[in-house]
């Protein structure tokens, strides 16, 4: 396998082992960052200690010459210095690995060790560095105007070396030079131990991190992992599966509840298109079965009986335009949400377009009383369309199952939320016990009245969809004998603006 294949065939991560990654990547950098401050801080503030020690040491010296000055010069020359060192030798034992040289101006020299003249030799000092960086008179001049940060750093040996020279005058003849010097190498090598414990934390707590993250991911993201397993087996067969809810009221309770109430309306969306199919293959069914019932009379004894064969013509006509309107209507109820979809909603003034279609019906319509109370403007965002199709369904049922001569109110009213559509007519009614069946797909009320009323059940279902679609409500009223009031209400924003119609 090439390496392009590899990479391209590569599977992606699991979710927890990405997480697994991120964060122990952003731990890593974390502690490493933490870590190199921490030596640096360390190393910065030990060294700081060290030049501190060897500065105090040398404060102390140049105390103690100045309050033995009158002793110191009452000796011999030669004495001098090993007497000077006796006094501060006490002092210097208290700080380890501090050496010092004192010389004066008459060629005398005490070393504490012979490191010292190694390292304060002059080819290790750069050309423009002071040997003495302080030529005082008095101790009171040294504390005020030197400070830890003068301190110098010699390299001999491999071995850097904090370094300090003072020069300190006791009288006009004579003065003593003090070098002082303090090897860094005990520094270093704590400094590489602390290094490498360093090291070894980071690398225990990056195991321990990564081993716990991956359990810990593990088990916080097992309900997600029994969601994917569970999801995986609910199919259009048993979609009255829920998920378990953990129990934990956070967010993944909250995801489950979630897909259970999408599963729960994908099962309603599942049983209302079996429901759907069920009803719509019966009705089919019986104009098909009427047609080819006449087509075989027509096959066995129409073509010598001319009365046989109009009545068969005439009726299998007559069912092709039944199923004909009913194939139209369930086209309709599939375009609906297609419809509502693809075309945009508008702000548009729904009084203006219901005044417009009201009047036309009254105008074309002789055999009813039309009584109309519309208001003007009632603007909502809604699709005009599909608005138009819902009252247009419900006046031609009031037309249907009202009588020559009946009332027919309709009305379009404005409210702070809502703009409602109202249609009221004095025809047959709808019985109390049907009203909640009513917009079912291809339910008929189940009346001698309605026999002779051709129609298949499915314009309040129709009208129902495109109510639900805008967010609105159906609401039908009747008590079966005085007629029926329909209402249409449709949510209203407070952001539209009516566009012309």
């Amino acid at each position: 396998m090439s390496l392009n294949n590899f990479f391209k065939e590569k599977k992606p991560m699991k979710l927890y082992t990405r997480i697994v990654v991120f964060f122990t990547g952003v731990f890593f950098i974390v502690f490493l960052l933490a870590f190199v401050l921490l030596f640096f801080f360390s190393q910065t503030l030990i060294q700081q200690v060290n030049r501190e020690n060897l500065y105090d040491v040398n404060r102390s010296i140049v105390s103690i010459i100045e309050e033995n000055k009158k002793d110191i010069l009452t000796l011999p020359e030669t004495e001098r210095l090993p007497y000077v060192a006796g006094l501060i030798e006490p002092f210097v034992k208290n700080y380890n690995q501090i050496d010092y040289k004192l010389s004066d101006n008459k060629s005398n020299t005490f070393r504490s060790s012979i490191t010292v003249d190694a390292v304060i030799a002059p080819e290790n000092f750069e050309s423009n560095r002071s040997v003495y960086k302080y030529f005082i008179t008095n101790s009171s001049q040294f504390f005020s105007s030197s400070s830890a940060d003068d301190i110098d750093i010699i390299r001999y040996d491999r071995t850097e070396y904090n370094y300090i020279g003072v020069s300190c005058k006791l009288n006009d003849d004579y003065q003593i030079n003090i070098q002082s010097i303090k090897s860094l190498k005990d520094i270093y090598t704590f400094m590489n131990i602390l290094y490498v414990i360093q090291i070894i934390i980071c690398l225990v707590v990056f195991g321990l991190v990564v081993i716990i993250g991956i359990y810990g991911t593990k088990a916080t993201l097992r309900p997600l992992i029994e969601i994917a397993d569970a999801a995986k087996h609910i199919t259009e067969n048993n979609l009255n599966t829920r998920i378990p809810e953990t129990g934990n009221d956070d967010e993944i309770d909250d995801l489950i509840k979630s897909l259970n109430q999408m599963i729960e309306k994908l099962e309603k969306a599942f049983d209302s298109q079996k429901q759907f199919v069920a009803n719509a293959s019966h009705e089919l069914r019986l104009p098909l079965t009427v047609i080819k019932g006449y087509a075989d009379i027509l096959s066995d004894w129409g073509t010598g009986d001319e009365s046989i064969r109009r009545e068969a013509i005439e009726a299998i006509r007559e069912e092709i335009e039944n199923t004909q309107n009913l194939v139209n209507s369930l086209l309709k109820l599939t375009r609906i949400e297609n419809t509502f979809a693809k075309e945009s909603k508008t702000p548009c003034d729904i009084g203006q377009i219901i005044g417009r279609d009201a009047e036309d019906l009254s105008r074309f319509d002789e055999k009813h009383n039309y009584h109309l109370e519309i208001e003007s403007p009632c603007v909502a965002t809604v699709n005009v369309n599909l608005v138009k199709q819902a009252f247009r369904a419900v006046t031609d049922n009031a037309i249907k199952y009202t009588p020559e001569g009946g009332d027919i109110f309709i009305s379009c009213a404005k409210a702070k939320k809502e703009i409602a559509i109202t249609v009221k007519d004095t025809g047959i009614g709808i019985p109390e016990t049907d009203l909640d069946k009513v917009t079912s797909r291809f339910y008929r009320v189940t009346d001698g009245r309605n026999n002779a009323i051709e129609g298949n059940g499915l314009g309040l279902a129709i009208v129902k969809d495109i109510v639900d679609l805008h967010g609105g409500e159906l609401k039908l009223a009747s008590d079966g004998q005085t007629g029926t009031t329909v209402t249409m209400t449709f949510p209203v924003k407070s952001d539209t603006t009516p566009l012309s119609v």
